[in-house]
């Protein structure tokens, strides 16, 4: 198979690379390592600051884009075997400063810069990203297919065992623990490791405020939904697979584990904010305010139907333009009438059956029986040849887990209340019971007693 990293990603998620191999053995050991000039040893990783401040006061050598280097050990030790033969002019950019390393101003100080404009560095950063790939995917195929794992939940006395898949899926499903997609991740038994040492340290994963005790932890995770990592937390971006991509570009300001098009969004925004402003006072005043004025929720100016969201089907990834379509699709490649399923209910309860559907049909399980399934086709085939198309019984719906979406912006949630299906009269009066509101908040009063214990 070829891994120079081109071949790999020409479709997502990631493929299985089915080679023989053993458990990897990634150490996080420090390691020694020696100054690209002197005869001083640094330990690394701990060491990593000081070895690059020592380059800089002492050799007045500075390294390009050191965050992007790839087993930067392997690249320090390569230039450490050149710069035994070579002066750092053959291969560096040398650059010209009025100033001493320690700020004292002194006349045409010569500094180096070692970058990735010199051939010779391009290539060996390209390499190392590329043999630090082989290694991550290697990592993500053992954890794939490693079925030894066994840990305590990190929130209830549920011991997981067998595949870490499992346990990624149980915090979501029954704790509503967003870590993202197993397929997705790698070093997970890291990653859980550092969730739980946050949570003992009683610090909010999210906003990473720290409180006084678990009770106000916990409350504080559940009102603000912030029972998922942080995004802009760069710690996090080992634990992506999509970050280690050999054509990837790190940027200063962005976390790699978004989306490409939302990272691509961010990056026009910042653009339009970076946007220089003219040299008079009184034309650079008008142009913050028309920024403002774009900017803000009151303009409208660029609204359309074109623009607003399609609706995917409950059950293949067929996507809909309006609801209408939505319904028709349902009706002939499924044979189910969404408004009879939804004939009689009140607004909660579709909320819930879209919510209960887009969670079985995620987690591969039959909306009527359970049974789950290795993929979506077979669970289409199924829910075919059995008939059991439908939205399933209100025991298995009626849940109040099923209150929060299954996806994050799901357009049909958006539009349930605008297509009520009780052909109501527009001249009779809509009463809303107390009963509903009754049932409403015992959900609620059970979503606040969720257990939530760390250890």
């Amino acid at each position: 198979m070829d891994m120079n990293g081109k071949n790999l990603f020409k479709s997502d998620p990631f493929p299985i690379l089915m080679f023989n191999y053993t458990k990897p053995s990634i150490s996080k050991q420090s390691q020694p390592v020696s100054c690209l000039k002197c005869d001083i040893i640094f330990s690394f990783p701990l060491g990593k600051e000081d070895y690059l401040g020592h380059l800089f006061l002492s050799h007045r050598l500075v390294i390009a884009d050191v965050e992007e280097i790839a087993l930067l050990e392997e690249y320090l030790e390569f230039w450490q075997k050149e710069f035994k033969h070579h002066e750092f002019e053959e291969y560096c950019t040398t650059m010209l400063l009025d100033q001493l390393p320690d700020g004292t101003f002194s006349k045409n100080e010569k500094y180096y810069l070692l970058s990735d404009i010199l051939p010779k560095d391009r290539e060996l950063r390209d390499k190392l990203k590329e043999k630090r790939l082989e290694k991550v995917l290697s990592q993500h195929q053992y954890e794939l297919t490693d079925r030894n794992f066994q840990r305590e939940c990190l929130y209830c006395r549920d011991v997981i065992s067998g595949l870490r898949s499992t346990y990624i899926e149980h915090l979501f499903s029954k704790h509503f623990l967003q870590l993202g997609k197993s397929e997705n991740l790698v070093f997970i038994d890291e990653l859980v490791a550092k969730v739980a040492n946050n949570l003992e340290k009683l610090i909010c994963l999210y906003c990473e405020k720290k409180f006084k005790d678990r009770a106000t932890l916990k409350e504080h995770m559940r009102k603000k939904g912030h029972k998922r990592i942080n995004p802009n937390n760069r710690s996090y971006d080992k634990y992506f697979l999509e970050n280690y991509r050999v054509n990837n570009q790190v940027h200063d300001k962005k976390h790699l584990s978004y989306p490409l098009k939302t990272r691509q969004k961010l990056s026009n925004k910042n653009q339009d904010k970076e946007a220089t402003c003219p040299s008079k006072d009184s034309e650079c005043v008008s142009f913050k305010q028309n920024q403002t004025s774009e900017d803000s929720d009151s303009d409208w100016s660029d609204w359309n139907a074109e623009s607003l969201q399609t609706l995917t089907c409950l059950y293949c990834t067929e996507q809909c333009k309006d609801f209408n379509t939505f319904r028709q699709h349902l009706l002939a490649e499924h044979s189910l009438d969404f408004d009879n399923c939804l004939k009689g209910l009140n607004f909660y309860q579709r909320i819930k059956i879209v919510n209960y559907v887009r969670r079985q049909t995620y987690q591969h399980r039959c909306v009527s029986c359970n049974r789950r399934f290795e993929n979506n086709n077979e669970l289409l085939q199924h829910l075919e040849k059995e008939t059991h198309y439908g939205v399933g019984e209100k025991k298995q719906w009626d849940k109040p887990e099923y209150f929060f979406p299954t996806y994050e912006d799901d357009g049909l949630l958006c539009i349930l209340d605008d297509n009520p299906n009780d052909d109501m009269d527009e001249t009779v009066v809509r009463i809303i019971s107390e009963e509903s509101k009754a049932e409403i908040n015992k959900d609620a009063e059970k979503l606040s007693l969720e257990n939530f214990n760390f250890l």
